[in-house]
């Protein structure tokens, strides 16, 4: 289980302790990431959250800027383990923090 907190680009604010989501594994935060940015008009996503009901909401003008800040664990977010971000052809960039 990995947590994350998602941040859609320059349209969208910082994201909040309030905001941690859950992913069952770094490929599906990357799957999440994009379908967030390419489909965020007309087709709702999933957020898991983690210390709030679950959400399915629309996410549009997700700017190309948009990342995920990944945690190995819920009590330890001072700094991510990883950021995945878009690459410039539209696949998954991933670095160690």
């Amino acid at each position: 289980m990995w947590f994350g907190l998602w941040y859609g680009g320059n349209g969208y604010s910082t994201p909040e302790l309030s905001d941690l989501e859950e992913f069952p594994s770094l490929a599906d935060a990357g799957a999440k990431l994009i379908a967030r940015h390419r489909d965020g008009y007309w087709r709702r996503s999933r957020f898991a959250f983690v210390d709030r009901d679950p959400a399915d909401v629309l996410t549009p003008c997700v700017g190309d800027d948009c990342e995920i800040w990944i945690y190995r664990s819920r009590e330890s977010l001072d700094y991510p383990d990883r950021r995945l971000w878009l690459g410039p052809r539209g696949g998954i960039r991933s670095e160690s923090c």
